[in-house]
C-alpha cells in the first residue's frame, strides 16, 4: 500500500490473523469522512485471487490498493482493506434513455457504451428508501473494502477466511463486485458460485431475523470480455447458476421457501475488455463504469436508497467491529436492521439535544428563581415549572424521534426520561426536604405564638395538623409525574420526625410543670419541715415521711395523681413527669434535711432544747437561780435531754428502726440517705454542744454568787470621805449630774434584773483576751518564743477535782467540764 505525505492511501481493517483494527475511526477522521453521517457508501470486491480487484479499484475508484506482482503470481491481499476512493471531475450524464430503473431486466446503453454491455436484473417493482436518501449527492463519501481473493494457494484448502469475509462484506456493503473473468463463468469455484451461496444463506438468516429483506446489490464485473460471448449470453448462465443455487439452499421459514433471489439481490453485470492487450478501452470502459457510483441523477446510478445500511459513519467502525466479532464466535449472525441502527443513532442524536434543552430550560429557571433550586428553601411553584419544561423535552423528542423504529425510540424515549427524572430527582428530593424542614418551622412557631392562655393539647394538635398540610400540599405540587417521584419515605421521615418533634414539646411543657411543681415543694419543706426538728422524738421521720407523701399527693392532685398532665402525651412521658416531680421533691427535701443537719444548726437546735429544759420551768417562765438552789441536777437533765434527741438527727428511721429513704434514684454516687450525720461529726457536735452548756452553767453559777455579795460600812465611810470633793464637782456640773445618772440608772437596771453577773463575766473574759492578745502581739514584737503548755501532772490525764467557793465562803467541788470552760472563759 502506498501512502502519501499527510493522509493513509488505504487502512487494513481485518488483517491475516483475523484481527479486527481498533483504531479504524481514526482513518475515517484524517480522510473527513467520520462527520459524514449518512452521506457516505460502501463498496466491497471479492472474487478468486489474483483475477486484479485491486487493480479494478484502483482504476474505478482511484484507490491505491497494492496489487499482484506479475512476476511472483503471490497473494498481495491479506485480510481486507479499506480506502477512500478519489474520483476526478464530475461525471458524465448518462443518457435519458437508459432504461435501468424501468423494471426490464436487459437494457441498451447510449452511444458512449459501444465497447461494452450492462444487463440489469432487478425486481419488476422498485423499492423507494427513505425520504432523506432519495438523491444521494455525487459528492457522497465512497468507501471501498478489498477483501483477500478466495481459492489461493496460500489458505489451500482452509474456507474459513473466505467464507466470514464474504458474511462481513454482505452486513457492511451496499454493492458487492465480483470481479470474474470471462472463462471462469460457468465454474463453480472460478465464478465463486460456493461463496455466493454462503452470501444468500446469510442473506436469508439476516432476513428471518430482522423482518425485512435486506437489499443489497450484487455487481458481477466480466474481465477480459473478447466479444465471442456476448454479455446476455454470459448473463443468463451466471443467473441460470445463481437460481439453481438459491433452490438449493435451506430455506429457514415456509414463507421463504417460494422466494425468489431477486426478492433480495439486485444482479447487474458490466464487461471490461483486457486491460493488457486493450488498455485503452479498458480505461474508457472503466471511466463508463465509474459513472455509475458518481452520477447520482441517473438512472443507472447504483447506490439506491433500499442499499443502504442507515448506519451513520461515526459508528460504523464499532458497528463493523461487533459484526466481526461475532462471525469470529460463529455466531449466528443477529444483526440489527438498517431501520434500527438508524434509528438508534438518531435516538440518541434527538435524546442528546432534548436533554440539552432540558439543562438550558433549568438553568434559566433557577436564575429566575434567584439561584435557589435545589437548596435548603422551598422554591415556589416547583412541580409546575419542572413539570413544564420536562414535558416539553420529552415532547421535543417524541416530535423528531417517534417516525423511528418503535422499540429503539421507546427504548431511547425511556432511557431520556430516565436521565432527566434522574436530574429532576435530585432537585425533588431538595424541595421535599426544604418542605420538610420548613413544615417543622411552622409546627414550632404555630406553639409558641398561640396565646399563653389556650389550652396546650388543643394548640399542638392545630400546629401538628398545619405542618402535616403544608407538607402534603407542597409534596403534591412538587411530584410531577407519581408514577415516577413518590414522597411517601420522605412522609414517613417527616412524620416520624414531626412525632418526635410533638414529643419533646409534651415533655418540655411537663419538664415546665415538674418545675413549677419542684419549686412549690422547695418552697413548703423550706416552711414547714424545720416545724418537725424542734422538739424531735422517735416519730419525726414518720411525720416527715407522711408529710412528705401528703405534699406529693397535693401538687400532684391537678394532674390526676401524675397519671394525666394534661398536653396530651403519652402513659409513658406522664409517667417519666410524675417520675421527675417525685425525683425533684426528694432533691428538695434531701437538701432541706442537709440544711437541718448541719453541724452549727444541729449545735444550735441542742442549745435550744437545753435552755428550754434548763433556763425555763415547765410553763415558760424564766428560772432565777438563787444561791440556795441546786444547780447541777437540773443541769445534767437538761443537758442529758438534749444530748438524747442527737441520734434522730443523725440517722432518718422510723421508731420500729425502718430506715427513711426515697424510693427513686436521686443521686448514682450518692451516700445512704438515711445516715445524715457521720459518727465522726457527732462526736464534734456532741463537744460543742458540751462547752456550749457548760457555759450557761458557769454563767447560772456565777449569777448566783454575785447576787449575794455585800459590801462593808467602811468602804461606804471610804467612798464618802474621800470622794466628796468629786461628789461636789459633780453637783457644780451639769453634764456631770446627768452622766451620773444615767449611770446609775443603768447600774439599777442592771441590778434589778439580775444582769450584774453576766456583765461582770463578759467584762472578765474581754478583759484576760485582751490581755493574751496584747501579749502575743508583744512577744512577737521581741521575738521571744512561746514556752511551752505545761503537762498535766496526773497521767493518763486523770481529773482534778477543783474548789470554788458558795456565798457563805464552803468550798464546792466542780466538774473537770466546768473547770475546762472557766479556763475557757
Amino acid at each position: 500500500m502506498s501512502s502519501s505525505t499527510s493522509t493513509p492511501d488505504s487502512v487494513q481493517v481485518i488483517n491475516e490473523r483475523k484481527e479486527f483494527n481498533q483504531k479504524l475511526s481514526d482513518y475515517l477522521d484524517v480522510t473527513n469522512t467520520l462527520n459524514s453521517g449518512l452521506d457516505y457508501h460502501i463498496v466491497s470486491v471479492f472474487g478468486s485471487q489474483s483475477t486484479g480487484k485491486s487493480t479494478l479499484l484502483n482504476a474505478l475508484f482511484g484507490t491505491k490498493f497494492q496489487v499482484m506482482n506479475e512476476a511472483q503470481r503471490s497473494q498481495t491481499t491479506k485480510g481486507i482493506w479499506m480506502g477512500k476512493a478519489i474520483m476526478s471531475g464530475e461525471a458524465e450524464a448518462i443518457s435519458d434513455s437508459d432504461d435501468y430503473d424501468n423494471g426490464s431486466s436487459i437494457s441498451t446503453k447510449s452511444s458512449d457504451e459501444d465497447a461494452a454491455v450492462s444487463v440489469s436484473v432487478s425486481p419488476s417493482k422498485k423499492k423507494s428508501g427513505d425520504d432523506y436518501l432519495n438523491v444521494v449527492p455525487s459528492s457522497s463519501h465512497i468507501l471501498v473494502l478489498d477483501v483477500e481473493g478466495t481459492d489461493g494457494r496460500e489458505r489451500g484448502e482452509d474456507q474459513d477466511f473466505e467464507r466470514r469475509s464474504a458474511l462481513f462484506a454482505l452486513a457492511t456493503s451496499e454493492v458487492l463486485i465480483v470481479n470474474m473473468w470471462e472463462s471462469q463463468v460457468g465454474l463453480y469455484q472460478g465464478a465463486n458460485m460456493g461463496l455466493l451461496k454462503t452470501v444468500f444463506e446469510v442473506n436469508l438468516s439476516l432476513f428471518q431475523t430482522s423482518g425485512q429483506a435486506s437489499r443489497s446489490l450484487i455487481l458481477f464485473v466480466i474481465r477480459d470480455h473478447r466479444g465471442s460471448a456476448s454479455l446476455d449470453s454470459l448473463a443468463s448462465t451466471v443467473i441460470e447458476d445463481l437460481d439453481k443455487h438459491w433452490e438449493s439452499i435451506a430455506k429457514p421459514t415456509e414463507e421463504l421457501k417460494s422466494s425468489k433471489i431477486s426478492d433480495f439481490f439486485d444482479i447487474q453485470f458490466f464487461a471490461l475488455p483486457h486491460k493488457v492487450f486493450l488498455p485503452e478501452k479498458f480505461s474508457e470502459q472503466v471511466n463508463v463504469l465509474a459513472r455509475r457510483f458518481t452520477n447520482a441523477h441517473s438512472s443507472a446510478y447504483v447506490f439506491k436508497p433500499e442499499y443502504h445500511r442507515k448506519v451513520p459513519i461515526d459508528g460504523w467502525a464499532m458497528y463493523a467491529n461487533q459484526i466481526w466479532e461475532q462471525i469470529e464466535l460463529n455466531k449466528d449472525l443477529d444483526l440489527p436492521t438498517q431501520q434500527m441502527l438508524l434509528a438508534r443513532f438518531r435516538c440518541e442524536e434527538i435524546s442528546g439535544q432534548s436533554f440539552k434543552y432540558f439543562d438550558e430550560e433549568l438553568a434559566k429557571l433557577n436564575q429566575s428563581k434567584g439561584g435557589i433550586l435545589g437548596g435548603t428553601q422551598v422554591v415556589p411553584g416547583f412541580g409546575e415549572s419542572i413539570k413544564a419544561i420536562r414535558s416539553e423535552a420529552l415532547g421535543q423528542f417524541d416530535s423528531l424521534a417517534s417516525r423511528y423504529h418503535e422499540n429503539v425510540y421507546l427504548s431511547k424515549r425511556k432511557d431520556l426520561q430516565s436521565l432527566i427524572d434522574t436530574r429532576i430527582s435530585i432537585l425533588y428530593h431538595a424541595q421535599l426536604q426544604a418542605l420538610h424542614k420548613a413544615s417543622l418551622e411552622l409546627f414550632h412557631s404555630t406553639i409558641t405564638k398561640a396565646p399563653e392562655d389556650s389550652s396546650f393539647e388543643q394548640t399542638v394538635l392545630s400546629a401538628r395538623a398545619a405542618a402535616e398540610g403544608h407538607f402534603e400540599t407542597g409534596a403534591k405540587e412538587a411530584t410531577i409525574d407519581e408514577e415516577v417521584f413518590n414522597y411517601d419515605e420522605h412522609r414517613n421521615r417527616f412524620t416520624a420526625e414531626l412525632q418526635t418533634a410533638e414529643d419533646q414539646k409534651k415533655e418540655e411543657a411537663i419538664k415546665k410543670i415538674v418545675t413549677r411543681v419542684g419549686k412549690r415543694v422547695s418552697r413548703i419543706f423550706a416552711e414547714d419541715i424545720d416545724s418537725f426538728f424542734v422538739t424531735p422524738d422517735e416519730d419525726t421521720w414518720r411525720k416527715v415521711s407522711d408529710f412528705f407523701n401528703a405534699t406529693l399527693r397535693t401538687v400532684l392532685s391537678p394532674y390526676d395523681g401524675g397519671k394525666d398532665f394534661k398536653v396530651g402525651a403519652t402513659s409513658d412521658i406522664n409517667k417519666r413527669g410524675a417520675h421527675d416531680i417525685r425525683k425533684a421533691a426528694w432533691v428538695s427535701l434531701d437538701s432541706k434535711l442537709r440544711e437541718i443537719t448541719r453541724e452549727d444548726n444541729v449545735v444550735m437546735r441542742l442549745r435550744e432544747i437545753f435552755e428550754n429544759s434548763f433556763r425555763y420551768d415547765k410553763n415558760g417562765v424564766p428560772v432565777v437561780w438563787k444561791a440556795t438552789d441546786d444547780i447541777e441536777g437540773p443541769y445534767i437533765k437538761a443537758r442529758d435531754h438534749a444530748l438524747s434527741v442527737l441520734p434522730i438527727f443523725a440517722t432518718a428511721q422510723f421508731a420500729d428502726g425502718e430506715k427513711f429513704e426515697p424510693d427513686v434514684i436521686i443521686d448514682e454516687d450518692a451516700d445512704d440517705f438515711s445516715l445524715r450525720i457521720r459518727d465522726t461529726k457527732l462526736q464534734e457536735i456532741s463537744t460543742k454542744f458540751r462547752r456550749q452548756a457548760d457555759a450557761l452553767y458557769v454563767d447560772a453559777k456565777r449569777s448566783t454568787s454575785q447576787s449575794t455579795a455585800h459590801i462593808p460600812f467602811y468602804i461606804i465611810v471610804l467612798l464618802v470621805v474621800l470622794g466628796w470633793n468629786e461628789f461636789m464637782a459633780v453637783l457644780r456640773n451639769p453634764f456631770l449630774i446627768l452622766f451620773a445618772m444615767m449611770a446609775g440608772g443603768g447600774a439599777y437596771l442592771a441590778y434589778c434584773l439580775d444582769m450584774w453577773g453576766p456583765i461582770i463575766t463578759v467584762t472578765s473574759v474581754m478583759i484576760e483576751k485582751s490581755s493574751e492578745i496584747a501579749k502575743e502581739k508583744l512577744r512577737q514584737a521581741l521575738d521571744v518564743p512561746v514556752a511551752p503548755a505545761h503537762q498535766s501532772a496526773v497521767p493518763g490525764g486523770s481529773a482534778i477535782p477543783l474548789d470554788d467557793l458558795t456565798s457563805s465562803g464552803e468550798r464546792i467541788s466542780v466538774t473537770p467540764e466546768k473547770t475546762e470552760k472557766d479556763e475557757e472563759l
